[in-house]
């Protein structure tokens, strides 16, 4: 397999294609003179990234991507690596070294076309629904694959853009997003990071006019609603992407509305790359738009979503952990996740259902409800509030707040099913990827 295009430049380095492809093959021309087959790749800067990676993969060398750069996190990989790349200090870590004069002598070579086999494995680290590590295997086939349906489903927005981000490449949702499918489609990419939305309003307007294409998280964009400073570039938005969570609909209409541009929402998971896709406009438009490649269907007795995918290996459908209720043979709605419904005294509930009720409160911002387990099963709701909801919680006792908010769930469950803990934060702690940090909210019931 060989690059498709060959005409992305990388913004903020000021660097073409043709440069950064000579720096790849650099990198490439030592690992594969290397008898280490597999390696650890960890590094934060997503330009040195991109080149590791694209080296590792022209060597045909097994790639273990970490869930994050944490010391324990690195080390426990490393058992499974070689050698690691990336720029790490931790102590324990064995590390590839490149030598100058190989790399000199490899930047002499001018004619520079690199080849990638399509069976090179890649192994990412996720939590998954448990929050213990696993790892999950994909071929580079297989993520060349789903960029190919990218490519086909939404290349009309994504016409001289440039792609920017605020998610981790080290996932693979920003790994596809943010740097291969642009990269293997020739589009142009600014990979700095951009930690608050200032920050990437200050350089949109250095770019002379041209178009962006941003590809964030829920998490990001829900903290836009309280004061979205990207209406001030809104005319050089040409598209927004969002995925690794759910995106609330008041976060989807507002940006929609904001912007002139609503969000792009994508669904779909480590183990599955993407499924599906949506834009909602309305309060109506819930509905899920499976990618041409996918088939769908429900499992009868939990309803289930299965998923035949080329992204997957087998032929056998795949189990999602999310309910669904099928529309015809490409849509469908999700109905919460198979694993957040429990029993309490023989009554079923969905703790997304719940969250869902809470999240129409005027005081509710956004939420999440969990099991806690004690003398009885009951459950627990951990809440980030409105302004009004704090301006509610600072003028009267906690205890009178939390029953005014039971009275209010009362109207839609029975109460025995209503939480009868709650916590209040000033944001719910979600992470670069939008994931939701569920064992500090755990903690929070201690």
């Amino acid at each position: 397999m060989k690059f498709p295009h060959t005409s992305t430049r990388f913004i903020e380095q000021h660097c073409s294609f043709e440069s950064w492809q000579h720096q790849v093959a650099q990198c490439q021309a030592q690992l594969s003179q290397s008898p280490q087959q597999s390696f650890l790749l960890f590094e934060s800067d997503s330009y040195q990234f991109s080149i590791l990676f694209f080296a590792l993969i022209a060597a045909n060398k097994r790639i273990i991507l970490p869930q994050n750069g944490q010391d324990q996190q690195l080390l426990q990989c490393m058992a499974h690596a070689d050698a690691y790349l990336g720029s790490s200090k931790v102590a324990g870590l064995k590390h590839f070294e490149f030598t100058e004069l190989a790399l000199a002598l490899a930047l002499a070579n001018t004619d520079v076309s690199l080849d990638f086999s399509p069976d090179t494995t890649i192994v990412f680290y996720t939590s998954g629904s448990s929050g213990e590590a696993k790892a999950i295997e994909k071929t580079f086939e297989q993520l060349i694959t789903e960029i190919g349906q990218l490519e086909q489903s939404f290349s009309a927005q994504l016409e001289q853009v440039i792609v920017m981000s605020t998610v981790s490449h080290q996932h693979i949702y920003g790994l596809l997003f943010k740097l291969l499918w642009p990269i293997w489609c020739g589009r142009d990419v600014y990979l700095g990071p951009f930690e608050y939305p200032e920050h990437l309003v200050h350089q949109v307007k250095q770019l002379n006019g041209k178009k962006v294409c941003l590809i964030s998280s829920p998490a990001y964009y829900h903290r836009l609603i309280k004061d979205n400073v990207l209406i001030e570039i809104k005319h050089q938005i040409a598209a927004l992407f969002s995925s690794g969570g759910p995106l609330e609909l008041t976060a989807a209409l507002s940006l929609g509305s904001e912007l002139d541009c609503a969000p792009i929402e994508v669904f779909g998971s480590t183990e599955t790359g993407g499924i599906a896709w949506r834009v909602r406009r309305d309060s109506n438009s819930e509905t899920w738009q499976a990618f041409d490649d996918i088939k769908v269907k429900v499992e009868p007795s939990e309803q289930r979503l299965l998923i035949d995918s080329p992204y997957l290996s087998g032929d056998q459908w795949y189990q999602c952990d999310d309910r669904a209720e099928i529309i015809d043979h490409q849509r469908f709605k999700l109905l919460g996740r198979a694993d957040r419904i429990v029993k309490i005294e023989e009554k079923r509930i969905s703790l997304d259902q719940i969250q869902q009720r809470l999240g129409q409160h005027p005081w509710v911002e956004q939420s999440y409800v969990l099991t806690l387990t004690g003398e009885r099963i009951c459950l627990g709701a951990v809440v980030e509030l409105t302004t009004e909801g704090s301006l509610a919680l600072v003028n009267t006792v906690k205890f009178k707040f939390d029953r005014q908010i039971k009275s209010y769930l009362k109207q839609y469950f029975e109460a025995l099913v209503v939480p009868r803990k709650f916590r209040y934060l000033a944001t719910l702690p979600f992470n670069g990827q939008g994931k939701l940090n569920k064992k500090e909210l755990e903690q929070l019931f201690d």
